[in-house]
């Protein structure tokens, strides 16, 4: 897949929860930079990002405002959609009708996803880490 049909799949595999399907864009040795979760190396950390991240929230959505590739990377400005398992939105607490946008930076190799950062205001996500909702489930 060319680098643009690969970042497409991945916003349309988030929105869809389809999950195995998203694993599928990684490089088994992706590496990345997360706003929230910090730096990840392998594909088995997104497979656990999975868990909280179906747990963790009752909806999750990015919803691409802007795609720029050139060659194997890409950046995307995002809108989220979300709300967390207790069904609190992700929101600006003081401007809860604001949009919660951020971005993806993408770097491919061999047509998979081999790098990626994300980058956002972490203060609308507060309700996601907030102690009554928990980001992962009981063991």
């Amino acid at each position: 897949m060319a680098t643009r049909e690969v970042i497409e799949k991945y916003y349309d595999c988030v929105n869809r929860s389809a999950w195995n399907d998203w694993l599928t864009l990684f490089a088994d040795d992706v590496s990345g930079d997360e706003q929230l979760a910090g730096h990840f190396e392998g594909i088995e950390v997104l497979r656990g990002a999975i868990t909280a991240i179906s747990y963790g929230y009752s909806k999750f959505q990015m919803i691409s405002k802007h795609i720029v590739v050139a060659g194997d990377e890409a950046v995307v400005i995002w809108r989220c959609e979300a709300a967390n398992r207790a069904g609190t939105r992700i929101a600006y607490n003081y401007l809860p009708d604001r949009e919660v946008v951020g971005a993806n930076y993408f770097r491919l190799e061999g047509g998979k996803i081999k790098y990626m950062r994300t980058i956002h205001d972490e203060t609308a996500f507060a309700p996601f880490g907030h102690p009554s909702n928990p980001k992962s489930p009981p063991a």
